[in-house]
Order: structure tokens, then C-alpha cells, then sequence
């Protein structure tokens, strides 16, 4: 146990990863701000389907989309046991969910909540807030969060705490301050990269989505989402479970997103929804 706490002890977490956790922190917070606030000025459009974006992403993919995962990715059964041994279980479950419960959120709240809001611009506006959310939370939040663990390492908090704890706790904060210790400044890059390129993925289907809720004869268009939306996150859930690298990842999710983007522009521009939106 002495040499455990002493091995703990000696774990510092580098200046140089906690200067890549608030640059993360930073840039994730204020990015989709500032991102909103130059299209609002730019437009003149109207924020609610951005907040609409936002609630949408939030019930969608942090309450509902929970349910389903509680029973395929606990561990409980025979089910959830199988997905989480075999890969490809695994990500085509996870990335299926995610497209279904994003996409179907966003086609319902276009449909019946922002019915009224015909203009073009409320895809973008839309996409900014529900993209946004989401770099904000899983990103922003999450490096408040390693702030507050890098600090209780390099100042033997965590390791008086965790002295104090029962051994699975114990064992799940010494993994977590071991990474932390070993993280790097280029390795928060990469999340920022992610995130900014997670962001135009988000717009780019809501422009999708938007063009198969106004008009019936691009209906196709909500199932593509789906699946371009699934055909992402399986990069990521492949990297999770340790079948590709980090560099690759990001590759992957970096052209996919830049291909949905043009497809995206390409589609708006022919959009020819009204317009005019009113300012709040």
C-alpha cells in the first residue's frame, strides 16, 4: 500500500498538459459563442432555433439515448456482455444510437417545434446550437473537470483522498490521475481539432435535416443523416475500444465532416425557403 501512495505521490501532472486542458477549455466554451454572435450579427436571424438546438441535443443524446445504452452497455446480460467483447458490436451499437436518437431529435424539432421558422438560416443557426452544446458540455465541462483532478495530483489531494477510498474507487481515480500524468499538450490539441470539425458535422445535418422537413420530396435526406451521422461516431467508437489509432481517428472524422459540409453548402444554396426570419 506505502509504495502505491508513494508511486501516486510522485505523478505530476506537466504544465504543458494543463496549458493544453485550458486552451481546450477556452476555445470549446467561447468557440460556439462567438461562432453564434458573428452569424447573428451577420444574418440578423432569430437565436431560438439555436436554444432549440441546444434542448434538443440535450434531451436527445444525454437523457434519452441513455435509456437504451443502460441495457446494451451495462454488462448485466447476455446482450450488453457480447456488444462490449466484440468491436463491432460495439460501435455499430453505440454510433446507431447516437444517429437514430441525434437525428430523429432534429427532424422533430424542425417539424413540429420550429415550424414556423422557414428560413434557410435556421438550419445553420440550429446546427451552431446543438453542435455548440454539445463541444460545450462534453469538452468544455470536461476540462473544468481534469483542471480540478491536475490540481488535486500536483498537490497530493487526490492521493490523500484516494488512500481513503475502497478499492474499486481507489483503482478507477489512480487510472484516471495515470492518464492525466501522462497526457500531453499536443493530446488536447487533438480534442479541439475534433471538436471544431464535430461542429461543421452538426451544422452540415442540420442543413439535411432542415431541407427533409420542409420539403417532403427530400425526405431521403433524414435517413442519410442517420447514417452519415452513425458512419462518424463508429470512427470513434472504434478508437474507444482500441481497433485504430488517434491520428487515424481524427483523419476520418476530419474528411467525412468536410465532405458532409460541401454536400451541405451545395444543398443550401439551393434551398428556397424564405429568407426573412424575424430578430428577437
Amino acid at each position: 500500500m506505502n509504495e502505491v501512495l508513494t508511486s501516486q505521490a510522485a505523478m505530476q501532472v506537466s504544465s504543458g498538459a494543463i496549458g493544453g486542458m485550458i486552451f481546450s477549455m477556452v476555445v470549446s466554451i467561447l468557440g460556439p459563442v462567438l461562432l453564434l454572435i458573428v452569424w447573428r450579427l451577420k444574418k440578423k436571424c432569430n437565436l431560438i432555433p439555436a436554444v432549440a438546438g441546444a434542448v434538443t441535443f440535450i434531451v436527445a443524446a444525454l437523457i434519452l439515448e441513455d435509456i437504451p445504452k443502460y441495457f446494451l452497455f451495462s454488462g448485466t446480460n447476455g446482450v450488453s456482455e457480447y456488444i462490449l467483447n466484440h468491436a463491432w458490436a460495439y460501435a455499430l451499437t453505440g454510433a446507431l444510437l447516437a444517429g437514430i436518437f441525434e437525428e430523429c431529435g432534429r427532424f422533430i424539432t424542425f417539424r413540429w417545434f420550429l415550424g414556423n421558422h422557414t428560413a434557410k438560416e435556421t438550419a445553420i443557426t440550429y446546427g451552431i446550437g446543438h453542435g455548440g452544446i454539445e463541444c460545450i458540455l462534453l469538452l468544455g465541462v470536461g476540462m473544468i473537470s481534469n483542471l480540478s483532478l491536475a490540481f488535486a495530483i500536483n498537490s497530493g489531494a487526490l492521493t490523500t483522498l484516494i488512500g481513503q477510498l475502497p478499492a474499486d474507487q481507489a483503482a478507477a481515480y489512480e487510472l484516471i490521475a495515470a492518464n492525466l500524468s501522462a497526457s500531453t499538450f499536443s493530446l488536447f490539441l487533438w480534442s479541439v481539432w475534433e471538436r471544431i470539425f464535430a461542429l461543421l458535422f452538426h451544422i452540415a445535418l442540420s442543413v439535411l435535416v432542415f431541407a427533409a422537413a420542409q420539403d417532403k420530396s427530400r425526405i431521403y435526406l433524414f435517413p442519410l443523416a442517420i447514417l452519415l451521422h452513425a458512419g462518424l461516431d463508429i470512427f470513434a467508437a472504434l478508437y474507444q475500444f482500441g481497433v485504430i489509432g488517434l491520428p487515424v481517428t481524427e483523419l476520418l472524422i476530419t474528411v467525412l465532416s468536410i465532405a458532409c459540409a460541401f454536400f451541405a453548402f451545395r444543398l443550401y444554396r439551393r434551398i428556397g425557403a424564405d429568407s426573412d426570419s424575424q430578430a428577437i
